[in-house]
Parts: structure tokens; sequence; C-alpha cells
């Protein structure tokens, strides 16, 4: 698989809408009414932001192509989160796919940092999954392109404090779609100039602590990453568990990779 460094990831903007009809837009209603209620009752804050929709992708002479337009959280809602079954119904086409990103955040003192999400997310609560968030669009009088580089690193800060300063390489290692919610999701390895125990302090102070109980530190080495696959699968999201093997893809290799997927397998 191919890895793409920030220049080899080309943004453009499709003002292509997202297909739909009655039935859908009636089910997006209803998922929003209920997910508010909830927010409610849990005292907790939802909003109907703008995100970026994945029109379509295409890998081209090393370069990794992707056409944006715009949906909003509430369709991200009422499709993906929660009524992912409709493609089956309406088609693909009807979904809002959201382009999400999620990083495999690397310290310096060799661990891999995931997050245990909250019991008051809307999808995945008490599951283990990366750091991350979704591409927004970018101000409505601006000419500039979404950048989910800029999107992960942005994430990267709200949910650890982590300065973007302190980001010493960050590179894409490709797209994946989430098995449950067939949301497309940017998988990046991400290395920071600070230590695990540096990193959690300044997690505990993050705009957005509050989205996991916990962080979850793995070793980066192979043979540990197999050991955390395999004692933790059931607790990892779909994402969390394709940004760990590619993680291991890029550093050890298919070997690794091809073992490690073989593995899990025969575990799961």
């Amino acid at each position: 698989m191919d890895h793409y460094a920030r220049d080899k990831v080309k943004v453009s903007w499709s003002d292509q809408p997202r297909i739909t009809n009655d039935s859908v837009e009636e089910l997006i209603e209803t998922s929003w009414s209920e997910q508010t209620k909830r927010a409610a009752l849990e005292g907790t804050k939802i909003f109907n932001g703008k995100l970026c929709r994945l029109v379509s992708y295409r890998c081209e002479n090393d370069h990794l192509n992707l056409s944006l337009g715009s949906v909003s959280f509430k369709e991200f809602i009422g499709t993906n989160a929660t009524q992912a079954y409709i493609r089956h119904l309406h088609g693909t086409e009807v979904m809002a796919n959201p382009l999400g990103v999620s990083a495999a955040v690397c310290t310096n003192d060799g661990l891999i940092v995931l997050g245990m999400r909250s019991s008051n997310m809307i999808q995945y609560a008490g599951r283990i999954h990366p750091i991350g968030g979704t591409v927004e669009p970018p101000a409505a009088d601006s000419d500039d392109f979404p950048d989910p580089f800029k999107a992960i690193i942005d994430e990267l800060h709200e949910e650890t404090a982590v300065p973007s300063q302190s980001v010493s390489s960050i590179i894409c290692l490709g797209l994946v779609r989430d098995r449950n919610t067939v949301q497309p999701e940017l998988i990046f390895d991400c290395h920071v100039d600070i230590d695990v125990v540096s990193l959690f302090a300044s997690a505990a102070n993050a705009m957005d602590a509050a989205e996991h109980s916990s962080l979850v530190p793995v070793r980066d080495h192979p043979g540990a990453v197999v050991s955390f696959l395999e004692k933790h699968f059931s607790q990892l999201t779909p994402v969390g568990l394709a940004t760990l093997l590619l993680h291991g893809l890029k550093h050890w290799g298919s070997g690794w990779f091809a073992t490690a997927r073989g593995y899990l397998r025969s575990v799961i």
C-alpha cells in the first residue's frame, strides 16, 4: 500500500449533491430528533455543523486525489452513524459519508496512544479508537480547500492539547471504510516530540478531553502490537484496528501485516 506525504494528497471541491429521497430524509429527521433529546437528557451538546463528504477518490501517479463536497452532521447522524443499513435499501449514494481522520499518535519514548471513548459518545461508546475526528470545510469567505492534514493536527490538539509544533512528522497511511458505518476514514501516522507521561498530563486539560474516558498506550513494537490486538480485538473499533494494522504495515512490512491479519482472522 502506498503512503502519502502532505504534498501527495490533493483535494478538489465538488458541488455534486448527496442523492436522497423522502424516506431517507424522514429517517434523518427522526434520528436527529432522537439524538437531540438524548443530548438534552445527558446535558451534552449536539451541533449541526458542516462536514466534508467524500464524493470520490482515486490513487494516481503516487498521489491520493480526493473529491469532497458539503454535508451536515445531521445527515451523518441519520445515515452512517445510526442508520447505515439504509445503503442496502436505497443505495450507497444516500449516505452522508463525511471524511474522517484518525491517527496512530507515536510518542518519542516508543508508544502508540489511542483513546477509550467516553460512555456518552454516539458511536462506539466505551471502545478503543484513535485520536481523530472529521474534515470540515473552510470558512465561507475562504478560497482554501479542506486540508485533512490540518484536520488531524487540529484534532490532536483539541483532544490532547499537544501543540502543532510538537508534531515532528505526519504521513497519510491510506483510506479505509468503517465496516459497520461505512464512513470513509483517512489514517495517519503522527509522531510527536513528547513522551507519553507528558502527553497524558497535557490531555487532562485538553478542550475535548471529555471525548475519552482514558488514553490507551501500546508499545510501538511488532510483537507488542500483535499481543494488544489479540487481547483487545473485541474492544477496538474497526478504525482502531485498521490504524494499528496500517501502522504496522508501514513500519514492519507486508510480512508482519499478512501474519497479523491472518492471526486475527483465526481468533475473531
